[in-house]
């Protein structure tokens, strides 16, 4: 009886076992069967993802990063549903997979990182501000006590709060009301990474910006942290390295206008 008794016990572990095994589609896999890619991206912030107003397509620096990327996973840049994201839900949308990535002028930071995971920098700009041509603020130490215009959530409103705690922070959801509060005279500067600044005075006269900066801001594309599949990090990181050695990245900064 015992004789029997083992080799059923043996036949039960195994059994239960397999069981308990679940298939999983590694996020790539996922992508590719799904035969779209869905990023997270800016609509105003010229020229890294904003709307053309004569065409009603979106597009700009990181949409272009989109492209490529999409072209990499699924032959074809045109298989990519975009999902307009602010400071404010990025994290969130990552998060809860509304999107595979966000490509959206995301700065690294260690608070950022213990929430979602990125992949190496694809651009570096740095944080500076916006004011008047005959404003008599040349630096950030001018705006100690001046009101100073932010989008919420942004790095910006961190490293002001942190640097200039005695300037007055006036905060927006996103760019576009900021900057027009801006030119409507509600502060006496507006801040944030010269790279999006700069964009706002290709259409907008009678500005200028501060020449020096208080941060760097690495750029890279945010995905969701997954410890047991990094199989979407590690292509999105041989994608971006390969566009940097191929001349992409420069290519596309010439495109934009970007430093």
């Amino acid at each position: 009886m015992k004789k029997l008794i083992l080799p059923l016990l043996l036949f039960i572990i195994i059994f239960l076992t397999g069981c308990s095994k679940k298939e999983t589609i590694s996020q790539v896999d996922k992508i590719i069967q799904r035969d779209t890619l869905i990023v997270g991206v800016k609509t105003d912030s010229k020229p890294f993802g904003y709307i053309n107003k004569n065409t009603g397509e979106i597009e700009g620096f990181d949409i272009d990063i989109a492209k490529y990327i999409a072209k990499d996973i699924l032959g074809n840049e045109r298989k990519i549903k975009y999902i307009p994201v602010t400071p404010a839900t990025k994290i969130e949308a990552i998060t809860s997979e509304q999107v595979d990535m966000v490509i959206a002028t995301m700065s690294i930071t260690p608070q950022r990182q213990f929430l979602i995971d990125f992949t190496t920098p694809y651009y570096i700009a740095g944080q500076t501000a916006i004011v008047k041509n005959d404003s008599n603020i040349h630096t950030f130490s001018d705006l100690r006590r001046k009101k100073i215009i932010v989008v919420l959530g942004t790095t910006a409103e961190q490293n002001l709060r942190r640097i200039i705690p005695t300037a007055k922070l006036i905060g927006y959801k996103n760019y576009e009301e900021a900057f027009n509060a801006f030119k409507n005279g509600e502060a006496d500067a507006i801040s944030s990474d010269n790279t999006i600044l700069s964009g706002f005075l290709i259409d907008n006269k009678g500005f200028r910006i501060l020449k020096n900066k208080i941060s760097q801001e690495p750029y890279a594309i945010g995905i969701k942290r997954n410890e047991d599949d990094e199989s979407l990090k590690k292509n999105l990181n041989i994608i971006i390295n390969r566009m940097q050695k191929d001349g992409t990245l420069k290519a596309l900064r010439k495109k934009w206008q970007l430093k």
